[in-house]
Parts: structure tokens; sequence; C-alpha cells
């Protein structure tokens, strides 16, 4: 099937099923749309940065977007013709409909769990509990965080998010959640550090850090596998010749515990030097001790990965080497 006749037989299909699927309203842009209305238009700004993070009055692809409503709310599901199109020659429709289904499935949760009404309260005790840190890529996201709360590290930022839902099976682990408007911080009258300080502690207790040695440890390990940040740990150094893999008991933004209070200091103790780090992914980074490995070597295997995998999963493009003497993680510049 030709793309364009696929576009068509979507927005029928899509038509045919509104009620099953259970949205409102249903528009297609196409290449180019641009408008003179400032909602539509913001919404080609918005699918710009989502898809192509690039701030453009001009639509850069065609998309089809699907509304919900319920009450005043408005849930938008933002769906890549040219994605789809491409699922749909590898997987056919089965493929197609599994991606719009659970985009759907997660907008209408989001606005049944009512966060949006929450958030609007201003109330800091009704939300602090559900704050976490979240690490991204920057360059990817730099437009969309330009009224959100975060920090930069190198090319990386950790942002500040509310935890909307976080189900996990086994098989699969669903994690909805919004980022922190820099209004909302205003509104609780809390000090911004303070802030910062209940998400980390959050973010900790929901996803403690490991250490894995070996790949296959990564794969459903028992709780306490790995716990070398816990009192009496038995992990008690590194060998020069091991590259660790460090994350959380999640693994979904894992890469976070690089992050957490003491662990860098703690990997440096039981390498017993410096070392360099690889964030291989969001879910993840990769420890060398300095000396056993040049860094452009590291660099290279990075960016291979980053090729790899799927785009939203980078998180970085350098190299870091923590600094055991000063305590401290620098960008390497190679």
């Amino acid at each position: 099937m030709a793309y364009k006749d696929f576009i068509s037989e979507l927005q029928k299909k899509l038509e045919e099923n509104k009620q099953e699927l259970g949205y409102d309203k249903m528009v297609f842009l196409e290449d180019g749309a641009t408008s003179s209305d400032m909602e539509e238009l913001s919404v080609i700004r918005e699918t710009n940065i989502k898809y192509h993070k690039t701030e453009s009055d001009v639509l850069i692809g065609d998309y089809i977007i699907l509304y919900q409503y319920k009450g005043k709310r408005e849930q938008v599901c933002r769906f890549d013709c040219g994605q789809l199109y491409r699922k749909y020659e590898k997987g056919g429709w089965t493929a197609v409909w599994e991606q719009i289904r659970s985009a759907i499935d997660s907008s209408r949760k989001f606005m049944e769990l009512g966060i949006m009404d929450l958030i609007e309260k201003n109330e800091y005790g009704s939300l602090k509990d559900k704050l976490f840190i979240r690490p991204l890529n920057f360059n990817d996201h730099r437009f969309e965080l330009k009224d959100h709360i975060y920090r930069r590290i190198g090319d990386m930022v950790l942002v500040l998010y509310i935890l909307v839902s976080d189900e996990n099976d086994g098989k699969r682990h669903d994690v909805l959640s919004v980022k922190v408007h820099k209004s909302s911080i205003q509104a609780w009258g809390i000090d911004e550090e303070q802030v910062w300080e209940d998400a980390m502690s959050n973010t900790y207790i929901m996803a403690p850090p490991r250490i894995y040695l070996k790949p296959m440890d990564l794969l459903n390990p028992p709780y306490h596998r790995g716990a070398f940040m816990a009192l009496n740990s038995d992990i008690t150094s590194l060998s020069p010749l091991e590259v660790p893999t460090v994350t959380t008991t999640a693994q979904i933004n894992g890469a976070i515990a690089m992050f957490y209070p003491g662990v860098m200091k703690r990997l440096a103790e039981l390498f017993g030097d410096d070392y360099y780090i690889a964030f291989t992914g969001t879910s993840e980074a990769r420890l060398h001790k300095k000396g056993t490995i040049h860094p452009r070597d590291i660099l290279m295997r990075i960016k291979q990965m980053n090729k790899t995998f799927d785009p939203s999963e980078t998180l970085s493009n350098k190299v870091y080497l923590y600094e055991r003497a000063n305590q401290e993680m620098r960008q390497m510049e190679l």
C-alpha cells in the first residue's frame, strides 16, 4: 500500500472505530501546514518540538491528532503518520493498532487519575510524595524544557517530574508522568532546593541504586543483588578489569542512580581510583577504571549504541570522568 493510501485508510479505520477507541475528535495535519489560529499554531509548534526538536510554525511531516475530552479537560494523542506507515510495512495493521490503542489508553488513564486537578490545587503536601527526577538528553529536549524545572549536567539534564502512575506486571513496565512547570514551584511557595531534595529522596526510595558485574545479572535480578550502597554490602571492591553497569532496581530511567547522593564517591572507593562513565542510555551507565581503556574507544561504543537503539533512550553522546581527589564528575572533550 502506498503512503498516501495508507493515510486515507488509517483515517477511515479510526473513524469506524471511534466509539471503541473512545476519542472525541480527529484532526489530520499535512506536512507544511500552518495556521493563523493561535490554538492550532500552538499544536503545530508543540508537534515540531516533540518529534523534530525544532521550533517552527510550519509543520514537519504528516500527523493525525486525536482529542479526548472530560469536562473542561482536553487530552491530545499525536501520531506521526510516517512512523505508523513504517510500522505497517513491518507488522501490518496489528502493529499500527497496538501503538494507537496503547497511546489512547495511557491518555485516558492520565485524565481519569485527575492529576491535573491535583496540580492546579497548588498544594505541595498533596504532591510531595509524587515528585521524582528523570534523566534526559539536553539537546533532544531543550525546547520543551524551557518552562520546566531541571538541572543541566554536561549534555544531560535531570528533570523534575510528578508521577501519575507506575505499573509493572513483570513483562511490561509503564510509567505515566508529567514535568513540573516553573509556575508550580512559585505557587507552592517552597524553596526550589527543598523541592529538589524531596524529589531526589523519593526517586531513591522508589528505585534504589544497583551495580551488576555481568550483563546477565540485569535480567530479573533478586532485589538485594548489587546493593552496593547498603550497609554491610558484600561488594567491597571492583576489579580494574570489570565493566560494571550501574542502574536501579526499576532499571527504567536507571541512569539516575549515578546522581544519587554519595553514589559516585562510593564507586570511586570501590575502584580505588578515578573512573570513566559511559551513559549508554537513560536506563544505565557503564564504568571503566581509568587507565584500563582509552576514552576515545568508550566514546566510539557510546555513539554506536546510540545509533542502534531507540533515540528516545539516548542520554548522552559524551564520556565523563569522575575524579576521586576533587569528588567531581566532568565531561571529557574528545
